[in-house]
Order: C-alpha cells, then structure tokens, then sequence
C-alpha cells in the first residue's frame, strides 16, 4: 500500500472518530436539555388530569431525541411524591409497549419500593413478574426488593410464598440476603418455627448464615423457647463456626433464671468466664437477685466475692440486693456496714436501702438500732439539705 493510500485511509478514519464523538456528544446535549425542559414543565403543570406521556415524548421530540430510562423514572418519582398514582400505571403501560430501550432493572426496584410504601402491594407483585416484557431481566435485586416490602406486613407475608414458588421459573437463584429477609420477617412476626426450618434450608440452596442471622433467630428462640432449646441452638452456633458473645450468654442466663435455675445461670457464667468473656455487673445483679430468692444465702455472699476479684466494681443495684439478702437471712450488722461501704464506694444509699434494714431491726425487735438508723437517716437528709441551701445561697452572690 502506497504512502498516499495509507494517509487517506488514516484521514478518514480520523473524520469518522470526530463524526462519532460529535454525535455522541450533541445527543448527550440533546438529552440533557430535553430532561430540563421536562422538569420545567412538569412542575409548571397541575397535579391531575395532566396527560405526562405527552408532556414527556414532546420534550424530547422537540430536541429530536428519544426519552431516555432516566427521564422514565423522573416522571414516575414525580407521581408518587405527588400522590398522584391512578397515573403510574398508563406510565408504565407506554414504557412497556411503545419504547425500544431496556428498562434497567434498579427503575422497578424504585417502583415496586413506592409502591409498598404506598400499599399497593398486589401492584408490586403483577410488576416484580412483568418485568421481562419491559426488556429487563429480574434478579435477586429486584426480588429481595419485592420481599422486602412484602414482609413488612401481615398482609404481604401471605403473597411471599407465591413470589418464591415462581422465582426459579425467571430463573431467579435465591442469595443469602434473600433468606436473612425473610428468616427476620419471620422472627419478627413469632414464625420461629418457620424462622429456623428457612436457616436449615439455606445449606440446600448454597447459602451459608452468617453470624447476625444466626444471632437474630437465637435472640428470637430466647424470647419463645424454653431454656433446654436455647441451648441447643447455642451450641450449633457454635458446631457452624461462630463464637457466642457475651450478649448471647446474658440472654441464656436471663432465660435460665426466669425458669428459676439460679443454679445453672451461674454454671453459664462461669464458662462464660472460662472462654475469655468479661461479664457485666447486671448479669452478677441478677444471679444475685436469683439466688436471694431462692434464699440460697452461700452463694449469695460467693458470688458477691466473685464479683470482687474479677475487678467488677458494684453499682447501687448490686449493693441495694446484696443487703436486701442479708436482712432478709438476719444478718443486720453486716447489712449495716455494708451502708457504709456503700457510700465510701461513693453509691449513695437510697430510700430503699435503709428501709431494708430498719425493718430488718423492727421484725426481729431490736427498735432501738432501728430507731437510731432512722435518725442518723434523718441526720444525713438534713445536712444534705442545708448544703444545698448553701451551694444555692453562695451561686446568688456570685451572680
């Protein structure tokens, strides 16, 4: 090939390069102000009885362009932000029928989502199915968008197994963010049983649970199982690879003391200790308060030691038990100096406190000591009194 040849074919592929940007980029310019001429008149125009589709294909004749998905989805925001939703479906209807482009996929999410915020449910539905006639393949995006509205309420949930039973038919594989949605709603609305037959089938389907599934049913199973089934599901956390928490060890304890087994609420906590998690003072609270109860006084003082050594530092709660346990076996002098390092520990005791051992005095007929705990009471409340009154005073002058 000649020198010449080979400069003229270079020349016009040059000028077809050039020509190419140039249409590209006067379409874009094209499109850009068709969409402003579309937001100009629709908001120029009154909330009903305008006729949308003609507003929209106008606005983009007039600059010789064809209405683009983005300009689709303004008109179809604009209606439902307006309330205006006898018009979606005839939008709808025209971007099904008379246009060419693919409608991208995150347009029915959009739309399906308005339309569960709005309680067209049965809407969602017929569209989350219609989707291929719009030249659009649905995915597990659009799908778990649909179920997502669908299990927000009773209503929906009786439609969920429709939606499932004819997702495989659109070729549509479940993921595992579809079973977390649907294993929640269930938790959610007490179809524990249902909640943990979905989490054993997600193994079928490929789908590992996470931890946060597995804690959302576990918290669900500890508010509507009994303690032994709690267990149960505890250790197969564990068996799928998953450390317990100290969150689940507090619900196991809670539930365990519920049903009145102070005894192995402390064996839990205990091998909570072992794995290398730090219990909370309100766990040590409530094995305190169960084991009072169960007027089991040995473990009572044990576990207060306990609580000691491990360096967790007692709140008024956890004093306000501890001598409640001691009036309640008659041991009142250790009550009383258990006030005192109460309040050296800077927990003030309150009403509750003192009241505890003053009829701890008054039931075993000691009133003299119940009396003069009753005045050093009063004693206190007065000099607190008169402080304040002096802390308000000196705030006056300074001002």
């Amino acid at each position: 090939m000649s020198s010449s040849c080979a400069r003229n074919i270079c020349m016009r592929s040059c000028r077809w390069f050039a020509s190419s940007r140039n249409g590209k980029r006067q379409r874009s310019l094209s499109e850009q102000l068709a969409m402003d001429t579309l937001k100009k008149k629709i908001a120029e125009e009154p909330n009903d009885g305008t006729n949308h589709i003609s507003i929209l294909t106008n606005c983009f004749r007039s600059y010789d362009t064809d209405p683009s998905p983005s300009a689709y989805a303004f008109v179809i925001r604009h209606l439902f932000r307006n309330r205006m939703l006898a018009h979606v479906s005839s939008v709808l209807e025209h971007l099904e029928k008379d246009e060419r482009f693919d409608v991208p996929e995150g347009m029915f999410v959009t739309v399906i989502q308005n339309f569960g915020q709005t309680g067209r449910l049965q809407d969602a539905v017929d569209l989350f199915f219609r989707i291929p006639k719009f030249r659009s393949t649905p995915s597990v995006v659009s799908l778990n968008a649909l179920l997502a509205v669908l299990c927000e309420s009773k209503e929906g949930l009786a439609m969920v197994g429709d939606v499932l039973s004819k997702a495989p038919e659109m070729n549509i594989r479940f993921e595992a963010t579809t079973f977390s949605i649907l294993i929640e709603a269930l938790c959610r609305n007490g179809k524990l049983s249902f909640a943990m037959e979905l989490l054993e089938m997600m193994q079928l389907h490929e789908c590992d649970p996470d931890a946060g599934l597995y804690s959302i049913v576990f918290v669900s199973l500890c508010k509507q199982g009994g303690s032994a089934q709690v267990i149960e599901f505890l250790e197969k956390i564990r068996n799928a690879g998953f450390d317990p928490g100290a969150l689940e060890y507090s619900h196991v304890i809670s539930l365990l003391i519920d049903e009145g087994k102070a005894d192995d609420a402390h064996s839990f906590l205990v091998m909570m200790r072992m794995e290398g998690k730090r219990p909370d003072i309100m766990i040590y609270n409530r094995i305190l308060d169960a084991f009072i109860l169960a007027n089991d006084y040995k473990k009572v003082d044990e576990l207060f030691d306990e609580m000691l050594l491990i360096g967790l530092v007692p709140c008024s709660t956890t004093y306000n038990t501890y001598i409640h346990g001691l009036c309640k076996q008659g041991n009142l002098e250790k009550a009383r100096r258990m006030l005192i390092c109460m309040e050296k520990a800077g927990c003030k005791p309150d009403v509750e406190t003192f009241s505890a051992v003053i009829d701890g005095y008054a039931k075993t007929g000691e009133m003299a000591k119940a009396k003069e705990l009753m005045q050093e009471v009063e004693e206190a409340h007065q000099l607190l009194m008169e402080m304040a009154r002096m802390d308000a005073v000196e705030s006056q002058l300074m001002l």
